[in-house]
């Protein structure tokens, strides 16, 4: 498959505007709004990747993006992108230096959990995208108000401070956001600074990625601490790994093989065994008719960790019930539930698990969400 085939959208996408449904159902002001009709309702994916269900490889189920081409920063414009309105009054556009910019000193975005990559499919294809969830915070490091504050996105900058991808920048309070999942920035490893009618991605390297967002009536720029990202063969890795399992045993392979021929909703899994770790979560957006209210889904998990009393947490989505629950890191294989299913209020709405707390020294581990029995 070719690079161009690899970044086509799946049929019927259009672009939605300033705000839109996440995959899966979630509401989120898009950096490039990706919709698709689902039961009714819509289906998007803002600022995701959407790749064939050919493109998910056993190994590390999202096989890497490709690349941009090997044109390098340098020779990019210096503002290839039009400023958004948002950014009127900063410093901010493609080119600048991130030393240069003048960023709030009595507001801040702190991270509130670890950055996690999703993949939703829909229709036979997988939407990928990473984010990380934040909050407002003021000098002191307490709650700041978010009332003035736009809802956050990430800018990507060279090791040398030069903006590469001054992110999205649609206008959506970032107190709004917690009708939903809570503020998250999020990325696609595409550029808002590529030449127009250029490859969109960003090339192989080492880049610095400031979550950031903007105070309404000063046009002041917030920021958070940058985290480090290395982009290799198209896919951005976040955490080294290297760690080793006291208690080895295999993931789960390709969800294709895996949750789509058993009706699966989904899954969550953990990897700290390889070069870099791998924090990844699967739904599939599975048609409503072909979900029926009252049958029993179960999880089956795993965990192995250097302490063997550490627990990761986890949390079921969609219409459960609130309900929560722990896998002991003992390498030992658990069932919990079952639970009935019951379609949500919104169709389309997002149905899986995802984990809410995993140690540090968990080595693998994962969950899966499907058809008791």
């Amino acid at each position: 498959m070719s690079n161009d085939d690899n970044r086509k959208l799946g049929s019927g996408v259009v672009d939605q505007g300033s705000t839109a449904v996440r995959a899966g159902g979630r509401h989120r002001p898009a950096r490039t709004a990706r919709v698709a009709a689902i039961s009714g309702g819509v289906l998007a994916v803002i600022g995701g990747s959407v790749l064939g269900s050919t493109q998910l490889a056993a190994a590390s189920l999202s096989e890497p993006l490709p690349a941009w081409s090997e044109q390098s920063t340098s020779e990019r414009p210096a503002s290839a992108a039009d400023q958004p309105e948002l950014l009127a009054g900063t410093a901010l556009e493609c080119g600048a230096n991130i030393a240069d910019l003048d960023l709030a000193k009595n507001v801040r975005l702190d991270a509130t959990g670890d950055l996690t990559t999703e993949s939703v499919r829909y229709e036979g294809e997988w939407s990928t995208y990473s984010s990380l969830p934040l909050r407002a915070a003021d000098a002191a490091g307490d709650d700041a108000s978010e009332q003035d504050l736009n809802s956050p996105t990430f800018v990507w900058a060279t090791s040398d401070g030069t903006v590469v991808d001054i992110g999205g920048w649609d206008r959506y309070p970032m107190y709004l956001t917690h009708e939903d999942t809570g503020p998250e920035a999020q990325e696609d490893r595409t550029s808002t600074c590529a030449p127009e009618g250029g490859d969109p991605w960003l090339p192989d390297g080492e880049y610095e990625v400031y979550p950031m967002t903007v105070e309404y009536s000063t046009s002041t720029l917030v920021a958070g601490d940058p985290i480090d990202a290395t982009i290799e063969s198209g896919r951005a890795h976040w955490v080294p790994g290297g760690q080793e399992a006291p208690v080895p045993f295999g993931l789960p392979g390709d969800p294709d093989e895996t949750l789509v021929p058993e009706r699966a909703l989904g899954s969550a899994l953990v990897d700290r065994t390889g070069t870099w770790e791998r924090r990844d979560t699967y739904r599939v957006a599975w048609p409503e008719a072909d979900l029926v209210d009252g049958e029993r889904y179960e999880l089956t998990a795993r965990c192995t960790s250097s302490d063997p009393d550490d627990k990761v947490t986890y949390e079921l989505v969609g219409e459960w019930g609130d309900v929560t629950g722990e896998i002991p890191c003992d390498g030992h294989d658990i069932t919990d539930g079952p639970w009935g299913y019951t379609h949500p209020v919104v169709p389309g709405g997002p149905s899986g698990v995802e984990f809410t707390d995993v140690p540090d020294g968990v080595a693998l581990a994962y969950a899966r969400l499907g058809l008791a029995g």
